[in-house]
């Protein structure tokens, strides 16, 4: 069955009181947790537990806070010196020792010190990355832990938190530790008292892995599997010898796992439902939709039937908060969901019209890599349109993310209000769909770049428009800062993705607001025909916003920075608030599109 929140499925943190906020206490450590009947053996696994009882699940614990009651966090770091999955030492920083970690409130508004920053690491054995200042008031961290403080100043949102240790992301996050942290504030409990918003809610917080079938160096199986060798067909003029084992460019699994368990089952009543999705893989994108399933036996109960939609999706949030109106999702080629790594909805789904004993199926078929796409990552049972990659009813199968059964309502009808979402908080920057700037607003023009590392292995990286290496505008997140606005300035970056990929780009500290999307000559960084405005459901606020091929993406920022009742000292590695941005794709952001933007 689907994990639900609560013991039985995943576990919420329970806070204490200290200095005036909700003070919560968290361990990192390893794990086994049986992920699917069929697995020959439970997966070990890396991850958060609640320090006051030790439980872990994967994935867990979710931390729900308050808006305008500050969070404080204690973490203790008790990951094994021998990491579970094979690292790439000639990746910047993997060279660290392996069971480092660094928190990461993903979309929270929060001082440099508690970003959880690649550089705020801190070790097992006690050790600290040059970036790790904890907060003043809360003392120094005994050894092995790490304080953080989180002011919650921002409006009502599903946001998460997951490791950002430079060199080891992708693989600490992929290994588990990763969960979600939800914000509440007043106009949301109004609208569920209401019953424009219904009550009941679903988290669902999608991932791709694969599992082994063999045992190697880095476990048995039914452990998590991870590439350990980098694919010759992607390689340039290869300079030097690869090294083993390598990075890769992106990781695409072959089975899907919602709410930290594979291919579940959910049971819903005939009423309408609260669905908030985070798309928390590695490199897949998801588009969603729903369709009812073939039947009602196996293996046809698992499998879509792709000529009968389910009921259509009304997105309400993004990552930033709630949408300004209400955006109806139906499937169609203009109305279709899709959410990048990181990106995250917050949907309404109405069962109340699906008969009694339906089984519906949550459907994903984005292309990965998006968007051209490769038919080897693509895992699923064929559905008559070419040969199967997996048997019906079983995997490998990235297609299939959940089965919903519907069952008949029990007790009264929810109450029921019209669906008015409150303002924009803050009010955006830019009227709502209008694609040019205000007058006097600074521009900053920038650029995703990919070309090839030292090995011949493709590498993605950020970069200004001006060439510090010959050939790219791209530049390292070790090289100087060329990001650094005034606290408090607004300024609107002209993003040119020079790439063949979409990149859902993530801003830490701020939200930014789309401006626009346009056609780029990406020889000459020359914009093409007119500027179009961004989807219905990206309008508000965003902090992960997809960027795609020859396209020059166009947003603007307010770098404010957070009310906190203790003096923030500069960053020692860069003398200002040091926060980042980068690709989360997560092979992408730590090979190495990721830079540093430092508020002065």
């Amino acid at each position: 069955m689907l994990p639900g929140l609560g013991p039985a499925g995943i576990p919420l943190a329970s806070p204490t009181s200290y200095l005036g906020a909700d003070y919560y206490q968290l361990v990192a450590g390893e794990y086994t947790q049986q992920l699917h009947p069929q697995l020959p053996h439970p997966t070990r696994l890396w991850g958060y537990a609640d320090a006051t009882t030790g439980m872990h699940r994967h994935l867990g614990p979710v931390i729900v806070a308050q808006r305008g009651t500050p969070v404080r966090l204690n973490v203790t770091n008790y990951l094994p010196p021998v990491h579970p999955l094979p690292i790439d030492s000639s990746i910047p920083g993997a060279e660290l020792p392996p069971n480092r970690m660094a928190v990461h409130l993903h979309g929270g508004h929060v001082p440099w010190i508690s970003d959880g920053g690649p550089f705020s690491w801190f070790g097992a054995d006690g050790t600290y990355g040059p970036s790790a200042v904890s907060v003043p008031d809360m003392g120094v961290p005994a050894p092995g832990t790490f304080n953080y403080y989180y002011p919650n100043d921002q409006s009502a949102r599903l946001m998460w938190y997951h490791d950002h240790a430079i060199g080891i992301t992708r693989l600490n996050a992929y290994a588990g530790l990763a969960s979600a942290y939800i914000l509440r504030d007043l106009a949301e409990a109004t609208l569920i008292a209401s019953g424009a918003i219904p009550s009941n809610e679903i988290p669902l917080v999608i991932q791709d892995k694969v599992f082994k079938t063999v045992a190697d160096d880095w476990g048995q199986p039914g452990d998590l599997w991870y590439p350990s060798k980098y694919d010759p067909q992607d390689l340039g003029p290869s300079a030097l010898a690869l090294p083993f084992p390598s990075c890769v460019p992106a990781f695409f699994g072959d089975t899907m796992l919602v709410n930290g368990l594979v291919f579940p089952s959910a049971r819903v009543e005939q009423r309408a439902y609260r669905l908030r999705v985070v798309n928390a893989c590695n490199a897949r994108f998801c588009t969603l939709r729903l369709f009812y399933a073939q039947g009602t036996e196996f293996p046809a109960a698992t499998e879509p039937n792709l000529r009968l939609p389910g009921p259509p999706f009304v997105q309400i949030g993004t990552e930033g908060g709630f949408l300004p109106d209400p955006v109806p999702l139906d499937g169609s080629k203009n109305a279709t969901l899709l959410l990048a790594p990181a990106e995250r909805a917050d949907l309404i789904v109405d069962f109340s019209d699906v008969p009694a004993g339906s089984i519906l199926i949550l459907y994903n078929d984005a292309a990965a890599p998006f968007p051209m796409g490769d038919p080897a990552t693509d895992y699923h049972s064929g559905a008559g349109k070419r040969e199967a990659l997996s048997q019906a009813g079983f995997g490998p199968n990235t297609r299939t993310l959940l089965q919903i059964v519907v069952g008949p309502r029990i007790g009264a009808k929810d109450p029921h209000a019209p669906l008015r979402l409150p303002p924009l908080d803050p009010a955006p920057l830019v009227p709502l769909g209008v694609t040019t700037l205000p007058p006097g607003i600074p521009v900053r023009d920038l650029t995703l770049n990919e070309d090839v590392d030292q090995f011949g292995r493709l590498i993605q990286r950020m970069g200004t428009t001006e060439s510090l290496y010959e050939g790219t505008f791209a530049r390292n997140y070790e090289d100087t800062p060329t990001e650094m606005p005034a606290a408090g300035a607004i300024e609107a970056w002209r993003i040119f993705n020079l790439s063949g990929d979409t990149h859902p780009i993530h801003f830490h500290l701020a939200n930014a607001q789309i401006v626009s999307r346009q056609a780029v000559n990406i020889r000459r960084l020359r914009l093409l025909g007119p500027p179009r405005p961004p989807d219905a459901n990206e309008l508000g606020w965003k902090e992960t916003v997809r960027m795609n091929p020859g396209e020059c993406t166009t947003v603007i920022v307010k770098f404010d920075l957070p009310t906190v009742p203790f003096v923030v000292p500069p960053s020692p590695r860069t003398g200002g608030h040091e926060y980042v941005w980068h690709c989360h794709i997560l092979e992408h952001e730590e090979h190495d599109m990721m830079r540093p933007l430092v508020i002065i």
